[in-house]
């Protein structure tokens, strides 16, 4: 009888990306992936460790799967796993902790608990591993790593160095997600515009694209977060010249403010940010533009926070993620003073909070009356609908039914409805 397994994942689009990847290995060690709530006899946490939170997330997750799942294996891998291997005694829950760096570790141990499963398994892609996983949305993992030292981050001490994988690889994987039945691709990693540098190349990520609108037909593909100095011209004329392209753009910010960028050792100013996000917005047909944002940076003054806000008021970006600052062990601005009270920073974040709510409200607002193309992922318990993601990445829900997962969907956005849009149906599937 076949051991059964399920990965619970934290943090970012990359650690998806991970989690299939993990499912996949896991087959082919003969177990069978299923969902959390299957009585699994192995339960793989991929965790995060970009805030204090993420670390907490991960191990609560833990905590939980061994009190839901007492007799259970549970394995921890991922950043979290990789940075703080000294807090294992924390947390006895784990029966495993294999950091992300030791390359091969996990597949071995998967093989060594055994699945229970003789035979050869049949062929098993990442996108058939996003599916069990819950995801309809192919999160194809193109690079790894960042070459990056920003003062406050410690993803470069868990993930290293910037790697790109092969065009070849992906162009492969991209096809045959197309052949099973994908219609997102959700190009992903720790740096993506990055990709190629570590080979030479200077458009590598313009390039890539390229190639995946020429191998693929009709599949979308939608770009994880991009910083905003490797969104060249280039860059965003491949995105505005395809409608295969998904019109969203995540581009990280954290401050508005030139001194605190600074500190933070990024390499752009306000300036600078605001050229590149006016130019997308200028060129991209109702783009949707988002950027990450850290309060109570060590320094940040009140008038250097207020000076932040001014900026995102003035700037075509339509939803904030908001961090509080969090000290990392083994980055540079641990090493300064947290001057700024966790009161301050809570105020702070609530402040952008707000104004988050406000720009995601006037966006929605603009889309109703416009024809979205909607991939629907979930149907609606009782309601005789289905939600779904548009290609601007506004939430939408339309009339149907299970027989609508996973296709793409014209829709015409009727009316702002919560945090998306009620949406009309304008014929079959795309």
């Amino acid at each position: 009888m076949r051991k059964r397994l399920t990965v619970v994942t934290v943090g970012c689009k990359a650690n998806f990306a991970d989690s299939a990847s993990i499912a996949r290995d896991a087959t082919a060690a003969g177990f069978e992936v299923v969902s959390p709530a299957a009585h699994p006899d192995v339960i793989v946490v991929n965790s995060c460790t970009v805030t204090h939170r993420a670390d907490r997330d991960s191990r609560a997750f833990v905590r939980r799967a061994r009190r839901d799942h007492p007799g259970a294996t549970v394995i921890l891998t991922g950043c979290y796993a990789q940075t703080s291997p000294d807090e294992r005694r924390r947390l006895p829950e784990a029966d495993h902790w294999v950091g992300i760096g030791e390359e091969g570790a996990l597949g071995l141990l998967l093989q060594r608990i055994g699945g229970g499963n003789p035979a050869d398994p049949a062929p098993f892609s990442e996108y058939a591993a996003d599916l069990l996983l819950g995801h309809r949305r192919y999160f194809l993992k193109i690079q790894d790593g960042c070459d990056f030292h920003c003062a406050y981050c410690v993803v470069p001490l868990a993930r290293g160095k910037s790697r790109s994988l092969s065009p070849e690889e992906i162009l492969g994987k991209a096809a045959e997600a197309e052949r099973e039945g994908a219609r997102e691709l959700v190009l992903t990693g720790i740096h993506i515009g990055l990709y190629g540098t570590d080979r030479g190349e200077k458009e590598g990520l313009a390039d890539l694209i390229g190639s995946l609108l020429k191998e693929t037909e009709t599949v979308r593909l939608r770009l994880s977060s991009v910083e905003p100095m490797e969104l060249t011209e280039k860059l965003i004329e491949t995105i505005a010249g395809s409608e295969r392209i998904c019109p969203h753009l995540h581009i990280p910010l954290q401050s508005g403010c030139d001194k605190t960028l600074s500190r933070m050792r990024r390499p752009y100013d306000t300036g600078k940010f605001a050229e590149v996000v006016s130019r997308v917005a200028d060129k991209v047909e109702n783009v949707q533009i988002g950027a990450d944002v850290i309060a109570g940076f060590p320094g940040e003054t009140a008038e250097d926070f207020e000076e932040t806000v001014r900026f995102l008021e003035r700037i075509p970006v339509h939803y904030l993620h908001v961090f509080p600052y969090s000290a990392r062990e083994g980055t540079e601005s641990a090493q300064w003073p947290d001057d700024v009270h966790s009161r301050e920073k809570k105020e702070r974040v609530a402040r952008l909070l707000r104004l988050d709510a406000q720009k995601r409200a006037a966006f929605l607002e603009g889309q109703v009356g416009r024809v979205l193309e909607v991939l629907a992922e979930a149907v609606l318990p009782g309601k005789g609908e289905v939600s779904g993601t548009s290609g601007n990445y506004v939430e939408v829900t339309i009339p149907g039914g299970s027989a609508d997962i996973g296709g793409l969907l014209k829709v015409r956005a009727a009316r702002v409805a919560g945090k998306g849009v009620a949406g009309e149906r304008m014929g079959a599937h795309v």
